[in-house]
């Protein structure tokens, strides 16, 4: 099975996962809301940035429990946010701005809760993969209530298998202005 970590890995243009998305999060606006952001992971030396998300509240996105964004050729990915009171935090998307230029692709998600968080991503291409980490519940686990193993448990991490079920791409022209 193949494994959420298999896709930062594998170059290509992974078109066997290609299937129309309700909402493409990779051009239409606001199409992550209500995801939650699970972990970030940049590779400096493929220049390659992995976003899991959540998607078992996301308003916009119902074909699986989570997404994948993989984006190559990163030129700038910054998270800005405020200190939070809490050990473990559901980062929600409550805004999502994705521009596809001739240039590169950039992302910018806002999150709350307040007083909220900031991601911005940019690179020479991306793919968004929704799918489903096999033996996740319904809902995302409670942060407050449950242990930190009870959590990792209910939570797609980058060793969760994964079986995608659709797929985006954006490839901008290179070398137009």
């Amino acid at each position: 099975m193949t494994m959420i970590s298999d896709f930062l890995l594998r170059d290509g243009s992974h078109d066997e996962y290609a299937s129309t998305l309700e909402m493409n999060p990779l051009t239409d606006r606001d199409a992550l809301l209500e995801a939650q952001i699970l972990d970030i992971r940049l590779d400096a030396l493929t220049r390659m940035v992995g976003v899991i998300f959540d998607l078992r509240q996301a308003l916009q996105l119902r074909q699986g429990n989570t997404g994948l964004l993989v984006g190559r050729g990163v030129r700038a990915a910054a998270w800005t946010g405020s200190a939070r009171d809490t050990a473990l935090t559901a980062w929600t998307v409550g805004g999502s701005v994705p521009k596809v230029r001739n240039r590169g692709f950039t992302l910018d998600l806002a999150m709350w809760p307040a007083p909220g968080a900031r991601l911005e991503l940019t690179a020479e291409s991306a793919a968004f993969f929704t799918g489903d980490a096999p033996g996740l519940g319904e809902a995302p686990p409670d942060l407050d209530v449950n242990d930190r193993r009870m959590i990792s448990d209910g939570l797609a991490g980058w060793g969760s298998p994964f079986e995608p079920v659709a797929a985006a791409f954006v490839a901008p022209a290179r070398g137009a202005a």
